[in-house]
């Protein structure tokens, strides 16, 4: 493109391509050899008309204020909260969206606001009300609506030239707007893209996975042939950012130099598609510490805040607090707060972050209960400033963001006309919201790669282009008319999609504009939408179909080289070092538990003491509850001894014995929590008192027994490992035996846990070999869960224990012979268990689909990468 005039300004429908139009600048001159050049003057439609009006506001032409976008938005937002004639919203706030959406369409299709009572939909008529307040509150406060200013702004105010580039349609405002301007002498030119070759074709992919990973090979083996400009587009880049990224960096990141594939600096790509400024770490840094300060710190926010790299000395301090972090998830309430948090910062060697929050903390008790915005700005970066925010050493896109980031917060300190005087919360609130509706991408040098959505490529070019999904279902998209706009008008306007027939058109339009975009385009056209079959677009007829284009990996320089590399030897150790005597006694009966399931979680869980951080639940997790349970439980039968005493009880007197147990074992945790957490546990109180009561009453209709022990230490030698065990009770039967009882709340406490050859759950069978075959004469869980409460077990003689299966019974398990084989069998396995764990012995899971499901280390153990992780459903590969 030739080097724009001085006095020409060109206009862009997108940030993405003013970005693309000043690199191709500076790259022609620095191709001439240029050292220093004028920066060209590119700017986008929304840009141009808000420049045009400071200059005319500047110079006594126009009256106002400028009011941005995501202020105008939290005007519209309380508008619709304050309509009287609506009931209740599921969404106010996205019902405001869209209705803000429909006033820049409307006067960007110059549809008469009058013709907005003559519809008659209770949309259409709601949408005039509030159309109404917002001129009305725009005209009484002297604010100016982009949306209005494109009719108002003067030619005077104008560069003499003005070349829009990329525009696939002018709406009729901007159309009116070129009209107004040229009648003044103001050039106007329209220069549609540059003429590429755009040899075009279509292929078919299994899937929508499928399809980016093809195009994501093809890119890489363009890129590997010689330097090119190539983009993949994708339709719903925004609604499948982090799959497509996923699936692009699997091709692309490998190095050419350890498995053959594109050069390692091509593996560099960009996504572009804008997210809300919200998401980005360094704003969302920001956000979660203003909503620390401006209510209740719980335990997810206090993790976040430790583990965030833009506070003060996050680097320095980066492992005391990760272990202060662990610490807080394992041991606080969950409503921990900041004062506590500070304290526990400053005893955790964490003296920098102790510091900076009482600083903040400092400022914030100086807050005042409600101010205005201007006031909040001022006050949040302060506090912001106290906290060491954003810190030190950021990139390029987090400058970006964190400039943006100051401009909103200007914008909101001039959001006083219309917000009034709010309190910390709702102002923290406020602030986030408007981080969440302002989309932002920051601008990044030139990628060979560019993974784009068909809109933003607007009049861009390429050497090669890749278009996902042009099936039947997406091209054309189906129509999507507005609901607020009078059907009409949208036809009249040919408003985006308000029918089938423009929808087809616009579509047309879009596909004709990419297939000119690059000499060489590809469209793929997926099989399947999950189970649902997919059609190619008719709009791709006629057009030749390629089999299968050329992918990555070809024969190529860096795959050449791989090909005669020297031979490696390959060691497989699945081994640790066997346990030595000084570690005996680790894990109890869990260690058992874990070897059978994977001997690999053993070792690293009980040697090495790996641990998954505690995840914060707003009441009892499941380990949690299991605990109260046991509790409850233990403290009930230290009070009750034994079978006569409980059915002494009357039904009241059983059911405050139960009551006054749960009431003593949560008394800590009531003292701990208020509010709703305190309505949870006594939630789970009236759940835990139902539950105990019913197992109560099986317990009454066994035959006489006394609890022998509740909870006491045992120790076994099994395998060459001495292991510490504690079962939950064991009862002495009236023949003298002992019944040894575990108490689950899960949903896997059945017998066939006991009855594979690495059995699921040994603590059964491994409390009965502790205590001995000879004494042991049945082994039961107590369930105690809802609609299953009871005993399920298998016992030496049916009338023991009324309810567990005994041999030569109905229901005793096939294959156990009795009850001492089943004793002696039990405990060869368990044997077998515990040599293989103090052998050292570390290997993978046997049975993935099982053992992998709730494990935490799959990045410890690499399992995914291994066949048996590949073959099972359970591991992901990402």
């Amino acid at each position: 493109m030739a080097e724009a005039r001085e006095e020409t300004t060109r206009v862009t429908p997108t940030r993405r391509l003013a970005h693309h139009l000043r690199l191709r600048h500076d790259e022609g001159c620095l191709a001439r050899g240029l050292v220093v050049w004028r920066s060209p003057d590119i700017v986008t439609w929304g840009e141009l008309v808000q420049r045009m009006f400071e200059r005319d506001r500047q110079a006594g032409r126009l009256h106002g204020r400028w009011l941005p976008e995501s202020a105008g938005q939290l005007v519209w937002e309380r508008i619709v909260r304050r309509d009287d004639a609506l009931g209740a919203l599921v969404s106010p706030s996205g019902v405001a969206r869209a209705a803000y959406q429909s006033w820049r369409r409307m006067h960007a299709h110059l549809i008469p606001i009058e013709e907005l009572a003559g519809e008659g939909s209770p949309e259409a008529e709601a949408y005039a009300r509030w159309v109404a307040s917002y001129g009305a509150w725009l005209r009484g406060r002297g604010w100016m609506d982009p949306s209005l200013a494109p009719r108002l702004v003067t030619a005077q105010a104008s560069a003499p030239r003005l070349e829009f580039v990329g525009f696939d349609r002018l709406t009729p405002a901007q159309q009116a707007f070129q009209a107004r301007l040229a009648a003044a002498g103001i050039e106007i030119a329209n220069t549609p893209p540059e003429p590429r070759r755009g040899e075009c074709a279509w292929v078919s992919c299994t899937d929508r996975r499928a399809e980016i990973e093809s195009a994501a090979r093809w890119a890489a083996q363009r890129l590997d042939r010689a330097s090119a400009q190539i983009a993949i587009v994708v339709p719903d880049l925004a609604q499948r950012r982090d799959e497509v990224r996923r699936i692009v960096e699997h091709v692309l990141v490998p190095a050419a130099s350890v498995a053959g594939g594109p050069p390692p600096e091509s593996s560099a790509f960009e996504l572009a598609s804008a997210r809300s400024l919200a998401q980005r770490p360094v704003v969302a840094a920001a956000l979660d510490a203003l909503d620390a300060f401006a209510s209740v710190l719980d335990l997810a926010r206090a993790s976040r805040l430790l583990r965030s790299p833009f506070l003060l000395a996050a680097a320095e301090e980066a492992d005391a607090r990760a272990r202060l972090d662990a610490r807080i998830r394992r041991d606080e309430a969950p409503d921990l707060g900041l004062e506590r948090l500070a304290r526990i910062a400053a005893e955790r060697n964490c003296p920098a972050l102790a510091e900076a929050l009482h600083a903040a903390l400092g400022q914030a008790r100086e807050w005042p209960r409600e101010s205005l915005p201007s006031r909040w700005t001022r006050l949040f970066v302060d506090l912001l400033a106290a906290l060491g925010w954003p810190g030190v050493d950021l990139d390029s896109s987090e400058h970006q963001a964190r400039a943006r980031w100051s401009g909103l917060v200007t914008e909101f300190g001039a959001c006083d006309d219309y917000v009034g005087t709010i309190g910390a919360r709702e102002a923290a609130g406020l602030l986030r919201d408007m981080a969440e509706n302002v989309l932002f991408e920051p601008e990044e040098l030139r990628a060979p790669l560019l993974v784009i959505d068909a809109e933003t490529c607007a009049g861009m070019g390429f050497d090669a282009l890749w278009v996902c999904a042009l099936d039947d279902a997406r091209w054309p998209p189906p129509a999507s008319p507005d609901p607020f706009l009078p059907r009409a008008w949208q036809a009249r306007q040919r408003l985006e999609g308000c029918t089938a027939e423009i929808a087809e058109d616009d579509a047309r339009r879009l596909l004709a504009r990419l297939r000119g975009s690059a000499d060489e385009v590809i469209l793929s056209v997926p099989q399947f939408d999950d189970d649902a079959p997919l059609l190619p677009s008719p709009l791709i007829e006629g057009l030749p179909r390629r089999e299968r284009p050329e992918l990555w990996p070809g024969m190529s320089m860096a795959r050449t080289t791989h090909a005669v590399r020297p031979v490696l030897e390959c060691l497989i150790d699945g081994n640790m070092p066997a346990v030595g005597a000084w570690e005996s006694g680790r894990g109890g009966a869990r260690l058992l538990e874990l070897q059978a399931a994977c001997p690999f979680r053993a070792q690293v869980e009980v040697r090495l003491g790996a641990r998954a951080l505690e995840e914060t639940e707003l009441g009892l997790d499941a380990a949690a509850r299991g605990d109260l349970v046991h509790s409850v439980l233990a403290r009930l039968w230290r009070q009750l001894g034994d079978s006569q005493r409980l059915r002494a009880l009357s039904a009241d007197d059983a059911r405050a014995t139960v009551r006054n147990a749960i009431e003593a074992e949560q008394a800590a945790s009531h003292r701990a929590v208020e509010g709703v957490r305190r309505q949870l546990l006594e939630l789970e109180a009236r759940w835990l008192e139902a539950r105990v009561l019913e197992l109560l009453e099986q317990e009454r209709a066994r035959p006489d027994f006394a609890v022998a022990s509740v909870e006491e230490g045992v120790a076994v030698t099994i395998g060459g490992i001495t292991l510490e065990l504690r079962p939950d009770r064991v009862d002495r039967l009236a023949d003298g035996r002992l019944a040894v009882i575990d108490y689950k709340t899960g949903g896997d406490a059945e017998i066939r846990a006991w009855l594979e050859e690495r059995p699921k759950l040994p603590q059964l069978p491994l409390y009965a070999t502790a205590l001995g075959a000879d004494r042991v004469g049945a082994v039961a869980f107590a369930r105690v869960r809802t609609g299953d409460t009871g005993f399920a077990g298998l016992a030496e003689e049916a009338g023991a224990f009324p309810g567990l299966k005994a041999p030569g019974t109905r229901g005793w398990p096939k294959g156990l012979g009795t009850w001492q084989e089943t004793l002696g069998e039990w405990r060869r396995r368990l044997v077998a268990l515990a040599e293989e764990h103090a052998a050292g012995d570390a290997r993978l899971a046997p049975d993935p689909r099982r053992a992998c499901e709730y494990c935490h280390l799959e990045a410890v153990c690499r399992i995914g990468e291994t066949s048996s992780g590949r073959g099972g459903e359970a591991v992901s590969d990402d």
